[in-house]
């Protein structure tokens, strides 16, 4: 986590907007909120301690977090979904009925009032961070609209080629805008010519696995860093206690006595050992999906029950979304047609009423209801 947030303190510092990329449960959210608190309060630095001698009762502190961006630092937090839009993101007309009529009335969006908020005289902050959760669950290019050119640095207040923001919705009366509604109630003027501020930045996210979110354009995607999430099985050794050199390669001598940590870390790199030949690595699946297996003194059989209802829950369900219509696949991911020599196995075909025809299907199964030595062999010898 602390290399990903070095590198999108880089890219701010170079002028540069930011986006996570990656499958799901791969910390790109847990990463944003992590810097929003960062951001949101002074944040102490990981490196070196301050002595203050006048100071009896804590002489020794750690100094302040550096930020190559200026402080104070103003966070905004947005999620994008399907009926997000320009008008929430930018500029919306909203109506007042009045004794004389109805009247359209400007409100500014996330993005508009970032702008509003640093050219304000009176704003104690010095730039201001937007992060969007979830930025392809919405149309983007058409939320951002005409202001995707003020993601280019180089076209705000200070860039090479500074332009004018294009706001023809609104009225102007001797060089200055109609008055335009704030989130936090303030309202605001523009004057003709306005430039987008320097100091306002993005970070996004981006699942790279939903296929009903809305392809990012490469218009908008080359105007962020893109920084990739990829899957940490080290992230787990390290919770677990795991000694990942430690760690090798299931063999018919010792699969049977794999502990049920071992075999969560060994399947999940198995899993997407194959997902990223057969379907490539953004498909992959995330670390996250197995963190939240309960270890503290706790037993073994209750790990592997809980390892079962997580495979039942979050893990399986994906597999079966990657896997859609390929159900061949699926057989033999999950090792149906080699299944162990002796004992039951939770993953079988399924055979017609009262006959021993098989069909090339799965048998739906929930792996959290079978027998505890069910479980554990089904497990073990899925790490193969």
């Amino acid at each position: 986590m602390t290399d990903k947030l070095s590198d999108i303190l880089a890219s701010w510092e170079e002028g540069r907007n930011v986006l996570l990329y990656g499958p799901p449960a791969t910390g790109k959210t847990r990463l944003i909120s992590e810097l929003f608190q960062i951001l949101k309060s002074s944040h102490e630095s990981d490196n070196g301690i301050v002595l203050d001698p006048d100071d009896a009762n804590a002489p020794f502190s750690r100094p302040e977090q550096v930020l190559p961006i200026p402080k104070p630092v103003k966070v905004i937090w947005t999620t994008f979904h399907q009926s997000y839009g320009y008008e929430d993101f930018v500029l919306g007309l909203r109506p007042e009925i009045t004794i004389s009529g109805t009247k359209l009335k400007p409100f500014a969006g996330v993005f508009l009032d970032a702008a509003l908020e640093l050219s304000d005289t009176s704003s104690k902050y010095k730039s201001v961070v937007i992060f969007i959760d979830e930025i392809n669950r919405g149309n983007a290019a058409r939320i951002f609209g005409e202001f995707m050119t003020f993601l280019d640095f180089d076209y705000r207040s200070d860039g090479r080629s500074p332009l004018p923001i294009p706001l023809r919705q609104l009225k102007y009366i001797d060089g200055q805008s109609e008055d335009i509604y704030r989130a936090e109630g303030q309202v605001a003027k523009i004057p003709v010519g306005f430039e987008f501020p320097k100091h306002i930045y993005i970070i996004a996210t981006m699942n790279s696995v939903d296929r009903a979110a809305v392809p990012i354009d490469s218009a908008l995607a080359r105007r962020f860093d893109r920084i990739e999430m990829r899957p940490d099985p080290s992230v787990l050794a390290q919770k677990w206690g795991l000694n990942e050199s430690l760690l090798r390669a299931p063999t018919d001598d010792n699969w049977e006595a794999l502990s049920p940590l071992e075999s969560a870390y060994l399947i999940l790199d198995r899993l997407n050992l194959a997902i990223a030949a057969d379907l490539g690595t953004e498909f992959e699946l995330g670390h996250g999906l197995l963190t939240q297996l309960s270890i503290s003194d706790t037993a073994d059989d209750a790990i592997w029950q809980d390892l079962a209802k997580s495979w039942d829950e979050v893990i399986y369900p994906q597999l079966e979304d990657r896997y859609s219509g390929r159900p061949e696949q699926l057989i033999e991911l999950l090792r149906v047609d080699t299944a162990p020599p002796n004992g039951d196995y939770a993953w079988t075909l399924r055979s017609q009423l009262g006959s021993n025809i098989q069909a090339r299907t799965l048998t739906p199964v929930r792996v959290s209801e079978l027998t505890p030595e069910v479980i554990k062999r089904s497990f073990r010898w899925l790490t193969r």
